[in-house]
């Protein structure tokens, strides 16, 4: 069995369900397991490098609006690893390769994919929407069983999540400049915990904010786990927010609770460990020290 994963979120997946072995071919996002990285890599960002965050949502904007892809598939590399199994997204257009983009590259260079290859979108929006693409997935590479059993311990892993020890109106921020909210199962991380979600429910989309929405909203903590962004890059755009004049009243600021947490490894990727983020950031407003995984943000 030969498995291509163009999202890190399914190569995390495919190595939960103990197939790295199978793994032929990854994204260039692909970063976890670290035992992956040397696999070839089939896809590229067209977004250019060193770009501020106002600078690439400007950048995202126009290419959604020309109709333009984010992404780009090395179609020769593909048809030359013979996969018998390709793995994809098909949640959100403007953070990982489609099924259409894959389409469109593969006829753009006219080659073609066996049709014995089977190609899975994973769509999850939800825990456990994340738990039925991990089942998919299992279906497809005949470990159906192993996947149930181990989506039962996370379940039970997640009954049993720490709460706050009091109730925290919490805002995640997906992005700062602009604000986006954070979206999807991040809301859900919020109320495992026995938190309030200021800004979001579970699976709505992310959207951008207005400072009069985030006033609002009036968090008691202000979350900032930046899409595609590791704890060190979150802790940098967390300082821009106590940088807005506009938001400086708001009591989270005023108390310096700002938290920045590694995003990529904990809330932006639909995999298992998105309930491992929900104890991360419960453990961390509970006082409990974790500075590898997430850090309260003080204004300079």
């Amino acid at each position: 069995m030969r498995i291509v994963s163009l999202l890190p979120s399914t190569t995390e997946l495919v190595s939960a369900l103990n197939l790295e072995e199978h793994l032929v071919g990854i994204s260039h996002e692909c970063d976890y397991p670290s035992s992956i990285t040397n696999l070839p890599k089939l896809t590229s960002s067209i977004i250019p490098h060193g770009l501020s965050q106002i600078e690439i949502d400007r950048f995202v904007r126009q290419a959604v609006q020309q109709g333009k892809s984010l992404y780009s598939v090395d179609a020769q590399l593909l048809q030359d690893l013979k996969p018998d199994i390709i793995l994809t997204q098909g949640l959100c257009d403007v953070c990982a390769v489609t099924p259409t983009t894959i389409e469109t590259s593969l006829r753009g260079v006219r080659c073609s994919i066996s049709s014995d290859t089977t190609i899975i979108s994973t769509v999850g929006t939800s825990i456990e929407g994340i738990f039925q693409d991990l089942l998919n997935i299992a279906r497809a590479t005949d470990r159906l069983q192993f996947a149930e059993e181990l989506i039962e311990r996370y379940k039970i892993k997640l009954r049993n999540t720490p709460q706050l020890l009091s109730s925290k109106n919490i805002l995640g921020l997906e992005w700062v400049d602009p604000y986006f909210s954070a979206g999807h199962w991040v809301p859900e991380q919020i109320i495992s915990i026995g938190g309030q979600s200021a800004i979001g429910s579970p699976e709505e989309h992310s959207r951008t904010l207005t400072t009069d929405e985030i006033v609002a909203s009036n968090p008691d903590v202000i979350v900032v786990l930046c899409c595609g962004f590791d704890l060190q890059k979150n802790i940098e755009f967390a300082q821009k927010v106590y940088q807005d004049d506009r938001i400086q009243h708001l009591e989270a600021i005023q108390k310096e609770q700002v938290w920045a947490i590694d995003a990529n490894s904990y809330c932006s990727r639909p995999t298992l460990r998105v309930v491992d983020g929900a104890q991360v950031l419960v453990k961390a407003l509970n006082g409990e020290t974790d500075t590898t995984s997430i850090q309260r943000v003080r204004a300079k």
